[in-house]
């Protein structure tokens, strides 16, 4: 028996927060920031030889030239959503296009000695359950006018971790979809950190498309998250890595490239969990795999 070992980045630059622009946390969403923070990851990731999902947001992923080709289709979802991709559009089209693009990020990502997947984080992060049907398919028929390695994106981490539509998913050449635990309290996801008792997860079964397990957000140590040890938050991985490997169970952690950001004590506890995957994938207790890995794998076995 081991342990099945994932891990995703939801990375979104400023179209995560395209409608709180006004915040502190986006202000500090630049190129330069952003740019610091990959190659921080990435160089942990090389470090210990393990494998990630990184999954762009369609429109971050483009270049400037690649998305000024897809904006007319995106000015047609502003009628939707002008609340949300209004003040992107608008920012971008005034000059002020310092974190919309990260085109470059994605190049660092491909250009990494150890080889990472590419996924999708939703074409413009606007979340598909404020979207029909109608629109969710629109979108996907956009990200099939998208350039650059995104387009060749296999599994899908839903915006804001919101699930819907996922049937289109597998009509448009998708393997998988990061699923999600069902909402919660900022207080009770605060204390979820503290359960050193967590079970690792279990393939999902049936459905025409993989779901992938929802995982475990790594601990963001911002606002009161900073109160979490990282004893605690270490000690949690690595009684979850413990418990898969006796059950052949599911462990995947995520988090955002922007949290790192805004938050650069999170990225100590990146290290700390890699280097508990690491030991237990060297000892044979663990397998790491990308969210593709994961879904070939387990379509191979239907």
């Amino acid at each position: 028996m081991s342990a099945t070992f994932i891990l995703s980045f939801d990375c979104e630059g400023k179209w995560g927060v395209a409608d709180a622009l006004a915040s502190a946390h986006a202000r500090q969403l630049t190129d330069e920031r952003l740019g610091e923070a990959y190659r921080h990851i990435l160089a942990l990731l090389d470090e210990h030889e393990i494998g990630a999902t990184f999954a762009f947001v369609g429109s971050f992923a483009q270049t400037r030239e690649a998305f000024a080709r897809v904006r007319p289709a995106l000015e047609e979802f502003v009628r939707d959503y002008p609340h949300y991709l209004g003040p992107a559009l608008e920012q971008i089209a005034d000059g002020k296009a310092d974190g919309w693009h990260g085109d470059h990020l994605v190049e660092f990502v491909g250009n990494a000695r150890t080889a990472h997947e590419i996924a999708l984080h939703g074409v413009t992060h606007v979340p598909w359950t404020a979207m029909d049907r109608r629109s969710a398919e629109a979108e996907l028929t956009l990200f099939e006018s998208l350039e650059g390695p995104v387009r060749e994106s296999r599994t899908f981490v839903y915006p804001r971790n919101l699930v819907a539509h996922s049937g289109l998913l597998a009509e448009h050449g998708f393997l998988g979809f990061r699923t999600a635990v069902p909402p919660r309290s900022r207080s009770a996801s605060l204390l979820s950190e503290f359960n050193l008792l967590a079970a690792p997860e279990q393939p999902i079964a049936g459905g025409s498309i993989i779901t992938i397990p929802a995982g475990y957000f790594l601990n963001w140590r911002h606002g009161v998250r900073r109160l979490v040890p990282p004893a605690v938050t270490v000690m949690r991985a690595r009684r979850l890595l413990d418990a898969a490997a006796a059950s052949d169970g599911i462990v995947h952690y995520w988090l955002h490239p922007e949290n790192i950001v805004s938050a650069p004590a999170t990225l100590p506890l990146l290290r700390m969990l890699l280097r508990e995957v690491a030991q237990a994938r060297d000892a044979g207790r663990c397998e790491v795999r990308t969210q593709v890995a994961y879904c070939r794998e387990q379509q191979s076995l239907r």
